[in-house]
């Protein structure tokens, strides 16, 4: 706090949204003075008079914190947003929502919307917690007053997907499926291997994984998603295949798994999205493939490692908490997920006995 200049520091989040506001009240406030001068009740006339709702535009915050996100080049969750708020303009054609009028009613009858044209649960979970977040982050801004948050009085749903994962068996015949070596599918092959033995990294790490973040036995890298930085000692199986893509001769440098170009610039975090999408995509063509010819029957994408190395890592013994970390997983409930499958596999497995 400025106190000579009675506004908020620059350096402080927002500050000039919240100076702005403190103008605007500050002006209100001595308007009211001027209209209720004389008139009885003072202080408190004009308390009560200024205590009335402040209308603020959801959109107009909405694309704020857009703005936001591009300038902070999070592109993953700058393209997540404009989808969300394109949907709510849409449905709100040329109307306008303010805060006060984002109430619950309005809350539940966008939900029965968003299920209308055919967004799944989750879909709808993933559109209203968007919406939640803002709100949230609107309260911590002064800009509502929490009482005014309806998520407050909202309940998220959200429907358990089966998680798609490879059991031992599986993983060893998906590894033995013979592709040509140096071709894009042995490259996928082998990237999927590899995840599966390394904590599940997600394709967008392992596709930006380079040399030197390997020092020999271990990889240390950070987490795009997440923002954490996170160091993995490599089993012999992972070692094995990252030893593969070593030139014979000099010191390795670019991507460990030559699937993005290294002479390509990839600063610009929207090119970098699509460039990663665009790869994942091929990956997940080749994987289904290469399960096909494994005689796997499950819907195998590249997220599948990720199930893979989690399930594994608990059946061999692996604390959850530790599995929680080298999955980079926020949240332990995340990763309890895993543990239910692991328990729900060992029960079956006593069936054997019946």
């Amino acid at each position: 706090w400025d106190d000579s200049n009675k506004r908020v520091k620059s350096k402080y989040p927002n500050s000039a949204r919240v100076n702005n506001t403190i103008a605007k009240k500050i002006a209100a406030a001595n308007d009211k003075v001027l209209e209720l001068d004389g008139k009885a009740g003072g202080v408190k006339q004009i308390k009560k008079e200024l205590s009335q709702k402040v209308t603020v535009s959801f959109i107009d915050y909405f694309n704020e914190h857009i703005d936001e996100l591009k300038k902070a080049k999070s592109a993953g969750n700058h393209k997540k947003s404009k989808s969300v708020l394109k949907k709510l303009v849409d449905y709100l054609g040329s109307k306008s929502l303010s805060f006060d009028e984002f109430t619950l009613d309005f809350l539940k009858s966008y939900e029965k919307y968003l299920r209308g044209i055919g967004n799944s649960t989750n879909t709808v979970h993933a559109n209203l917690k968007v919406f939640r977040m803002l709100f949230n982050k609107a309260v911590d801004e002064d800009v509502i007053q929490p009482h005014n948050n309806p998520f407050l009085k909202y309940k998220l749903k959200w429907d358990n997907v089966e998680k798609i994962f490879l059991t031992e068996k599986e993983l060893s015949d998906f590894a033995q499926v013979k592709t040509e070596e140096g071709s894009t599918i042995k490259k996928h092959q082998d990237m999927f291997v590899f995840a599966s033995y390394v904590g599940g990294i997600r394709i967008s790490d392992l596709l930006q994984l380079k040399w030197e973040n390997f020092d020999g036995e271990s990889i240390r890298f950070f987490i795009r998603k997440t923002k954490n930085h996170l160091s993995i000692k490599l089993p012999t199986a992972a070692l094995d295949i990252i030893n593969r893509y070593k030139p014979l001769t000099g010191k390795p440098v670019g991507y460990i798994f030559p699937i993005l170009k290294n002479e390509d610039d990839l600063s610009d975090p929207d090119d970098l999205l699509r460039k990663i999408s665009s790869a994942t995509a091929y990956a997940n063509k080749n994987l289904k493939s290469i399960a096909k010819r494994a005689n796997i029957e499950k819907k195998v994408t590249f997220h599948s490692s990720r199930h893979t190395w989690a399930t594994r890592a608990l059946s061999k013994g692996l604390p959850v908490t530790h599995v929680s970390k080298l999955m980079g997983h926020s949240n332990l409930q995340v990763t309890m997920g895993y543990a239910k499958i692991v328990s729900k596999e060992l029960d079956d497995a006593m069936e054997v006995f019946n």
